[in-house]
């Protein structure tokens, strides 16, 4: 991201606390979620806030009626509903208890709910176990839709008709997905919660629907179908490929085939690096089991991996990614590209004879995932489990890798099927797995129209949701992946001025002890990077700073600046942006007084007759005003404040 450090004649241009503003939602905005984030700016002299939301304009029917210290307020106790409308303002409270005038009054639009025809039937069986917050799902079904929704199953968010499938959420908050709408212009995309485009890749440029993200080093990644000519191989297809008039004898390369690349980009979208898989896999490698040649002859072109996922390791430098129809996951270095191991299938199965750790025994697997221990997490379709003398079997997976030679299963959790149990959860496609903080899996399934599954590290099923996304039970759903999420609004912050007044009825502040602080509080469930920068025109503060900070959920970070006089004021600019959230970026100026003591008309921190002196010369016009001439505080300099003057002096 970028924090632009403005020169002094620029800043002046930027936001200027003049007068405070209500923020957040916009006046006349419309939403589509539930958990509502308000925000407002700092009003001078103001102890607390106020805030009232209502169902009318003369706050008649209020729903809320709270008052807090900080700037931004999350309401969230299911009061809002779909397909409505409601009002909110906001005044200070200042050291008295006293009100000021309400800030503003705004309404905002609730749209309409996008559960689906029948809903998301959720069952709790042991609340204790549940790990909290709520539960987000991508849909790549036929609707091409994004929903969170609570424990109870009350839909809470949704993607309000952008076809967006979330793929990704990532330890920021920041929502990654592909949308077909205008294709192929937003196949690979980042949006916020108010379902506003961040990051889209280049234009013309199809990235595939199975993965894409931000890493580390504030670039984007993502999968491109990579296409060579290769052969057709012998099997039972055969007759069908020359009766379109190829030779399909496993030799001649005469056939379209396609993996993906795994692709780097900038935030304007310009490639940075790219992996090409022909340049590192054998094409002696391919699925014959599963029925992708046969699909391929209705395609006229072979799916040879179908890659869906991957993980950026910044610590090692390494991507993990997995090929579905290589049943493989393969580590590779960054950037050099070479490959560090891959595990799948025995070679016996035609999938390669350099697969480590085949006894793990996956198949067609989705979403695979490094943990802070090392261990990677996958969801196992498991659809040529048959292969291993097993029924239809889908599972998910918990091993590490050691030595980079084998493996040992640490957690494997099976799903129920049609022989075992009344409900068959085999997911022939798509799935996930994420791993809780506390330790519990959340399992996401297409089993019997689409299911999610919080299971504990023993096992215990303490909770599930059912999607419904089919109209015959027993169907798969598209229920593409489920997370859980702390929170919405992972942008949700305030910035906060210490000693923020109105001076001669402009806002500003005195330094009461010669320090500038600003408290800068996350109002999110997730810890953020920010970036900041700060200066004045004085040089009271070192000219410019320019700093990253983190702040763990909830919780919050004082700064604190320390002023070297050279004056009596100065403009002051503080710029602050959230890495991740950068649409949400808060600039700030306003000027800064040194504290003065009353009567030291020449600033030298010692009342005496020296003050007199100057002050009567200012009185006589001999002389500019200070900021404390005004010694009584009449509004007025004349003799009074002399009089007033040497008292102080005598007392």
């Amino acid at each position: 991201m970028r924090i632009y450090i403005h020169i002094f004649a620029i800043i002046i241009c930027s936001i200027s606390l003049l007068k405070a503003d209500l923020l957040k939602p916009e006046s006349s905005q419309f939403i589509s979620y539930l958990h509502i984030l308000f925000e407002w700016e700092q009003e001078p002299n103001a102890n607390m806030y106020n805030i009232q939301v209502s169902t009318d304009d003369n706050f008649v029917n209020n729903i809320l009626d709270a008052n807090t210290s900080d700037l931004i307020y999350i309401f969230d106790d299911n009061q809002i509903n779909w397909n409505s409308t409601y009002f909110w303002r906001v005044r200070p409270i200042y050291e008295d208890n006293s009100y000021g005038e309400w800030i503003d009054t705004f309404l905002f639009r609730i749209r309409s709910s996008n559960m689906g025809q029948n809903g998301v039937e959720t069952y709790i069986l042991d609340d204790e176990l549940i790990y909290d917050g709520l539960t987000i799902m991508g849909d790549l079904s036929d609707d091409n839709r994004s929903i969170a929704f609570d424990k109870n199953g009350k839909e809470i968010w949704n993607d309000f008709n952008k076809n967006f499938i979330m793929n990704h959420i990532n330890q920021y908050g920041q929502i990654s997905g592909c949308s077909f709408n205008n294709f192929p212009e937003n196949t690979g995309a980042v949006i916020n919660y108010d379902n506003e485009y961040q990051w889209k890749g280049p234009d013309n440029v199809y990235i595939d629907v199975h993965e894409v993200k931000s890493i580390p080093n504030g670039n984007y990644m993502g999968f491109i179908q990579e296409y060579e000519q290769g052969p057709i191989p012998l099997g039972d297809w055969t007759n069908l490929y020359r009766g379109l008039g190829y030779e399909a004898d496993g030799e001649t390369i005469e056939y379209p085939w396609y993996g993906q690349a795994i692709v780097e980009w900038d935030e304007n979208g310009n490639e940075i690096w790219r992996w090409n898989p022909f340049d590192h896999f054998s094409m002696n490698d391919y699925d014959i089991y599963g029925g992708t040649w046969w699909n391929a002859y209705f395609e006229g072109q072979f799916d040879w991996m179908h890659s869906n996922a991957f993980y950026f390791d910044e610590n090692e430098s390494a991507i993990y990614f997995s090929s579905r129809h290589l049943s493989r996951v393969t580590k590779i270095d960054y950037p050099s590209g070479d490959i560090i191991w891959m595990i799948g299938m025995p070679s016996a199965y035609n999938t390669g004879n350099q697969n480590i750790c085949t006894d793990l025994g996956f198949t067609w697997q989705h979403n695979v995932n490094l943990l802070e221990n090392g261990n990677i997490t996958l969801f196992d379709n498991g659809n040529l489990s048959g292969l291993f003398g097993q029924d239809a079997t889908s599972r998910a997976l918990e091993f590490r890798v050691i030595d980079n030679s084998y493996c040992e299963m640490v957690w494997e959790y099976t799903l129920p099927h049609w022989d075992t149990e009344q409900w068959d959860l085999f997911g022939p496609w798509m799935g996930s797995v994420q791993t809780l903080s506390n330790g519990n899996k959340l399992i996401n399934t297409v089993g019997s129209g689409g299911h999610a599954l919080e299971v504990t590290v023993e096992q215990e099923l303490v909770w599930y949701a059912d999607y419904n996304i089919t109209e015959e039970d027993e169907d798969p759903g598209g229920n593409y992946r489920t997370f859980r999420i702390p929170s919405l609004h992972p942008n949700a912050y305030s910035v906060v001025f210490d000693n923020f007044n109105l001076i001669d009825s402009e806002p500003g502040i005195y330094l009461t002890d010669g320090n500038l602080k600003i408290l800068i509080k996350n109002g999110s469930g997730y810890k953020q990077i920010y970036n900041y920068a700060a200066g004045d025109a004085e040089g009271w503060f070192d000219n410019i700073l320019s700093e990253q900070i983190m702040i763990e959920p909830y919780s919050e970070i004082e700064l604190q600046f320390s002023a070297n006089y050279n004056s009596d004021m100065t403009n002051f600019y503080f710029e602050i942006e959230p890495v991740y959230h950068q649409y949400d970026a808060k600039n700030y100026i306003f000027n800064v007084y040194r504290n003065q003591i009353t009567g030291d008309i020449n600033s030298d921190n010692t009342v005496n007759v020296l003050d007199v002196v100057i002050l009567v010369s200012i009185i006589l016009g001999n002389g500019e005003e200070t900021l404390n001439s005004d010694v009584n505080l009449d509004g007025t300099i004349n003799v009074l404040d002399v009089v007033t003057l040497i008292n102080l002096i005598l007392s």
